[in-house]
């Protein structure tokens, strides 16, 4: 703990996020761990002179483990009593690909731990699935890599890192999806394809669907950033509303009209009907969840502090 907190003061970091490790059951010894480093860090940076430097804990685990009532709440016990001023949660099996009901699970389970009474952030967590979580207040703030790690499986820790970097990846919003440059490039030569889902928006990508292909990360970013922004100026209690209406129910619209485009590539064509029959059930689980109500509490708001190279999102109230 003591060489973290050197390397934070070092560097001039204004928050350090806390040492844990993957908790996949209530009675995992890390646990117990994990809570005690957090304290150790504390005293380490305070001794050192960064009493202004703050801590994030951070919550790993599993989708199953935090659906179980009595495991989540042995999970969360004794954080709300850490010097941090956020909880993060890094949940594997949820993420950009989530569905609907995978997500409505993660909302509802999240929702009963504000008993901590710290704000909540999402880690390596995008596409709608993040969203919502953000829409429903399951959370206040969301944070994943620009076009990539936007979702999390803990067995992939447990295999050996793959050689090479990723394929180039677009990123069109009404599919909540990523698309190869093939696999884009097979949409927009069915008809009626280019002029659906090419960028058209000049204040993203001035060159249309040219900068849209060779800047991918630029047009991402934006995309987002207009997602989130949409979200952030609607008041708190009509976000869920808003988002099933502004951002979910128009991807179905869009996705249903992919689906009917004549792909000449078989493979594309099972991704956009893919995301269309995902679309549809995705509003389906989440317009049931607004229907009873949404649930009952709502994340606190997480402050901005600035900086940081990764996408992250807080929405005010």
């Amino acid at each position: 703990m003591r060489l973290i907190a050197k390397f934070a003061l070092q560097y001039g970091a204004n928050v350090v996020l806390a040492s844990t490790h993957v908790v996949e059951t209530a009675d995992d010894r890390w646990r117990s761990i994990d809570l005690s480093f957090c304290e150790v860090l504390r005293r380490e940076l305070d001794q050192l002179g960064g009493q202004a430097i703050a801590i994030d804990y951070q919550l790993i685990t599993t989708h199953s483990a935090l659906r179980d009532e009595q495991q989540r709440r042995q999970l969360i016990a004794g954080v709300g009593d850490l010097p941090v001023d956020n909880v993060w949660f890094r949940i594997s099996g949820f993420g950009a690909s989530a569905t609907g009901v995978g997500t409505r699970h993660l909302i509802e389970s999240v929702s009963d731990l504000h008993q901590v009474g710290r704000p909540f952030v999402a880690d390596c967590a995008g596409g709608f699935a993040a969203l919502a979580a953000l829409a429903f207040g399951a959370v206040g703030g969301i944070c994943h890599g620009v076009g990539q790690n936007e979702g999390f499986k803990v067995n992939d820790w447990k295999q050996p890192p793959g050689e090479g970097g990723s394929k180039r990846r677009i990123y069109i919003g009404e599919l909540d999806r990523h698309f190869s440059e093939d696999q884009l490039n097979a949409i927009f030569a069915a008809r009626g394809g280019r002029s659906r889902f090419g960028c058209n928006d000049s204040s993203c990508c001035p060159h249309g669907i040219d900068d849209m292909v060779e800047n991918p990360h630029a047009h991402f970013i934006t995309q987002r950033s207009r997602q989130l922004d949409g979200l952030s100026v609607v008041p708190d209690v009509r976000r869920a509303e808003h988002f099933l209406l502004h951002h979910v129910e128009p991807g179905v619209r869009s996705a249903r009209l992919g689906a009917r485009l004549k792909i000449a590539d078989d493979d594309t064509k099972r991704l956009v009907d893919d995301a269309r029959k995902r679309l549809v059930r995705f509003r389906d689980a989440l317009d049931d969840l607004h229907s009873q109500d949404g649930i009952a509490t709502r994340s606190l708001p997480v402050g901005f502090r600035g900086g940081g190279g990764a996408v992250a999102a807080v929405l005010g109230r």
